[in-house]
């Protein structure tokens, strides 16, 4: 998948195009954390420019900024700069039923969704790795039993694995997807939850990382209305898309 069209003449065209003043030199060399990212346009993005549920981010952003976490976790309460409190904050105020949370680690996100649910609710988090064998993991049987949370040990990039999980994923209300990065989970995910006929909810999708050089072309590709947080989320990328009509994704 091509990511975006960089004008290869630009830097002659323009020859303080990668110029910038020693302030600011300075100031990226020293951040905690720093990935390569890019800078695109958003105004032909369609699927940006159709995103309207600017109500229910205002609240989701105001709620946020109220709530703190009680997690141990080192970055569970930075906002902005991760997105923990966003996430609570979404969960909080959409209460889905059925929550998928892809990409468990240290149990995290999946903790914070079943803390932050309404009763009745449930969590199913996948990865190919036990949450337990994580020294610093926020989940245990208690934890698990007390919020509803259950852990799938399989690869949903496995087209036998997501056929077998299809009902589940038909059913969610909410899925979390924070994967590898590895430039082959995310986008064979979303192509097969892309070809999924899901009944017509409200339903949301949250990406992590979209600011990754692997995942901005697969966020552009993603053609149901989105919008990028990653000023009020993760500094590396959050995007959250409305997939009550399912996931409609370019080809």
């Amino acid at each position: 998948m091509e990511i975006f069209n960089v004008d290869p003449t630009a830097p002659k065209k323009n020859p303080q195009w990668y110029a910038y003043p020693e302030a600011q030199k300075d100031f990226i060399r020293h951040p905690r954390h720093a990935i390569e990212s890019a800078i695109v346009s958003v105004d032909d993005d369609i699927a940006a420019q159709e995103f309207d549920d600017y109500a229910f981010v205002a609240s989701l952003i105001f709620e946020a900024s109220r709530l703190r976490i009680d997690i141990p976790g080192r970055f569970v309460n930075a906002f902005p700069g991760d997105h923990y409190r966003l996430l609570a904050a979404l969960i909080k105020l959409a209460q889905p039923q059925l929550m998928i949370d892809i990409g468990t680690f240290t149990g995290l996100s999946a903790r914070v969704m079943g803390q932050y649910s309404h009763k009745g609710s449930s969590v199913v988090t996948f990865d190919v790795t036990p949450y337990d064998e994580f020294p610093d993991s926020v989940l245990y049987p208690g934890v698990c039993k007390d919020f509803d949370i259950e852990q799938k040990i399989e690869d949903l990039s496995d087209p036998v694995v997501f056929s077998n999980n299809l009902d589940l994923i038909k059913s969610a209300d909410f899925i979390m997807c924070d994967g590898p990065k590895d430039n082959r989970f995310e986008p064979i995910f979303l192509r097969q939850l892309s070809q999924v006929s899901m009944p017509c909810k409200r339903r949301w999708l949250l990406l992590d990382d979209i600011r990754f050089m692997d995942m901005i072309g697969l966020w552009r590709a993603i053609q149901s209305p989105k919008i990028d947080l990653t000023s009020f989320g993760h500094f590396s990328g959050t995007g959250l898309v409305d997939i009550s009509k399912g996931l409609i994704l370019k080809a």
